[in-house]
């Protein structure tokens, strides 16, 4: 299947799933996205014309993301996502909300499983704020297996946060976002190591609205790592 190809197939997965109050999408595919041979994570970026991104059909990318290997010897891995912020509820810290979680790579949601054994995530900021993080990494949503993220889980930990006594927090609020065509929202980078194998890499969101991005439950990228 082209990327041209999968891009339609993935088009009318959207709109056949558009009369659910939120639902999960799956950006990429094995033909699309591939390891490099080396250990490497495969990199997958969307782009603005990747009209496929646009939740609300303005004609504006609502999302962006990018997975690479930071060249480092012991495996750092790195996603880079940009999202409006009808995505997370929120332009605040205080407002917005998202999680992160990993499953095994099976097709179908119902033979795949939440893991977290082995698999270390991080921001930049989670790594320095031993105040207000213990163990300096983001705890994983973990599901029951097979499990839609539905309703918004309580397991893991939001992403999107600052100290009180800090400006910065862990993921930047930008008015002019350019990969999201101008439009206002989030910008961070999540680092992360795991085992080799295959994954999906889920952002994953509150989903309480009935249009645009904030019908969006979660979003899936494959990631390969090789021995």
């Amino acid at each position: 299947m082209t990327l041209s190809s999968y891009r339609t197939v993935l088009k009318v997965s959207l709109l056949a799933a558009s009369f659910a109050i939120a639902f999960v999408i799956i950006l990429g595919g094995s033909d699309a996205l591939a390891s490099n041979g080396k250990g490497n994570s495969p990199i997958l970026i969307l782009n603005s014309d990747t009209n496929w991104v646009d939740f609300n059909w303005d004609g504006l990318s609502d999302y962006y993301v990018k997975a690479h290997y930071t060249g480092k010897t012991n495996k750092v891995y790195k996603i880079d996502v940009k999202f409006i912020d009808q995505c997370v509820d929120g332009s605040t810290h205080d407002d917005a909300v998202l999680k992160i979680g990993f499953t095994t790579k099976e097709l179908y949601y119902s033979d795949r499983y939440w893991i977290s054994d082995g698999i270390k995530a991080w921001t930049t900021w989670f790594k320095s704020n031993k105040d207000f993080d213990r163990n300096n990494t983001i705890d994983l949503v973990v599901l029951p297996h097979g499990k839609l993220p539905l309703p918004f889980p309580s397991s893991g930990e939001d992403v999107i946060v600052k100290n009180q006594n800090e400006k910065n927090g862990s993921f930047s609020y930008r008015k002019n976002i350019t990969q999201l065509d101008g439009q206002s929202g989030w910008v961070g980078s999540i680092y992360f190591k795991a085992p080799a194998g295959e994954y999906y890499f889920w952002t994953i969101h509150p989903a309480q609205g009935t249009g645009g991005c904030d019908i969006l439950a979660a979003v899936g990228i494959p990631i390969i790592i090789n021995e």
